[in-house]
Order: C-alpha cells, then sequence, then structure tokens
C-alpha cells in the first residue's frame, strides 16, 4: 500500500487538471463497475456540492444516455460553469469473489491496537476500471469505508482561470435521490471517510491514478 506521502503527491498532480484528457478519461471510466455490471456517473457539480447527471438535465434521470455529442456538449458547458465529477473508483464488502481473480489482495498492518483487541476481519472489494483488488482490515480499528453507494473520483472546476481537479467522494442514498461531492483533504485523520490518509481512499487513489487519461 502506498504511504501518505506518495498519496499526496498523486493529488497533487491530478490537481493540474490541464494536463487531463476529461472525454477520454470519462470513456474509460464507463468500463468500470461492479464487475462488469454498469456503474458509472458523470455528473455536473453546482454550488454547494450537489449534482446532477445528464439525463436529469435533459429532463429523465432514470434514463441512461449515451457518450455522444450532445453528452459532452453539456459536460463541456458545466466545466466552463461550477465544474464535474467524474465517478472512478468504487468499494464494496462480502463480495464473493474467488482470490485468484484479484489483482492483488492487501492485508492492514498498520494497527493502533493490541492484537488481542482485534476479532473482526472486513474484506473489500475495490475496483475501477480495468483493476479490482481485495484489502483486509480489522472493523475494531474504526477505519470508514465508503458504502456501496458512493464512489470516489475527481470533482474539476475552474480556479483562477485554470481547471483544478480534486480527489472526492459522492455520496448518494439507495434510491440515488441525493448526490453530493466532498472533497478529501489531508488534514482529517486516517479514520475519516474522507481523508488522503483512509487506508481504503489510498488504494483506491493508486488504483484512480492509473485509470486517469493525460494528454
Amino acid at each position: 500500500m502506498i504511504s501518505d506521502t506518495e498519496a499526496l503527491k498523486i493529488a497533487e498532480k491530478v490537481e493540474n487538471a490541464n494536463n487531463l484528457d476529461i472525454k477520454k478519461t470519462i470513456e474509460k471510466a464507463a468500463t468500470a463497475g461492479y464487475l462488469g455490471e454498469e456503474h458509472f456517473y458523470c455528473t455536473v457539480l453546482e454550488e454547494g456540492g450537489l449534482t446532477y447527471t445528464v439525463p436529469e438535465i435533459l429532463g429523465d434521470r432514470y434514463k441512461s444516455h449515451p457518450l455522444d455529442n450532445l453528452y459532452f456538449d453539456i459536460i463541456s458547458k458545466a466545466l466552463d460553469l461550477d465544474g464535474i465529477y467524474i465517478s472512478l473508483g468504487y468499494c464494496a464488502s462480502n463480495l464473493i469473489i474467488q482470490d485468484n481473480e484479484y489483482e492483488q489482495i492487501i492485508e492492514y498492518d498498520d494497527y493502533d491496537l493490541d492484537k488481542d483487541e482485534l476479532e473482526y476481519m472486513v474484506e473489500y472489494s475495490l475496483i475501477t476500471a480495468g483493476c479490482l483488488k481485495k484489502f483486509k482490515i480489522y472493523a475494531e480499528e474504526g477505519i470508514a469505508s465508503p458504502r456501496r453507494t458512493d464512489d470516489l473520483g475527481l470533482m474539476i472546476n475552474i480556479f483562477d482561470g485554470d481547471y483544478k481537479a480534486f480527489f472526492a467522494l459522492r455520496s448518494t442514498d439507495q434510491c440515488m435521490s441525493s448526490f453530493r461531492v466532498l472533497p478529501l483533504k489531508d488534514d482529517y485523520p486516517k479514520e475519516h471517510l474522507l481523508s488522503l490518509k483512509n487506508p481504503i481512499n489510498k488504494i483506491l487513489i493508486e488504483m484512480i491514478g492509473e485509470t486517469i487519461i493525460t494528454k
């Protein structure tokens, strides 16, 4: 697993979003999901972190829309307003997957608790486009994990005339009736869901970093 410093370096590297090929990154991200089952959203941001899918903007939130010229025209216009969010990584616990299907199995070993305080092992499947890893950690350590209805990705918008990108978590409810994007931060403790030091986030950040397409 990468160190806190390495995770921060990846976050700083993607911040210069002028080097990102946003269209190709979106197209690649659309191939990710829960083991091949389509689960992808590039959403349009509004002030306050709430987001809207392209189908919502077009009048039917429950209808999918192809990644065509109209789609990318809406995304392009949104980039010049409050920005967009691209879903790139997913976390799900207790999926029934054979170990040999994972690219890597990582077991957490930096516990603050003593061994006799650790009892319940949790296994997480971490998924990006073209990559599947398993992460194992004892629940007693108190590390917050994204829910199945959450995803990790990039929030991209304009600051001082330049596009900037930040790792963020998009949180939804089971009915997908609300979407809110919250940026990850380095000043949160490792247990925090939005921390760049959170071990689950660090693994996903490394995986996402390998799926982002640059110009």
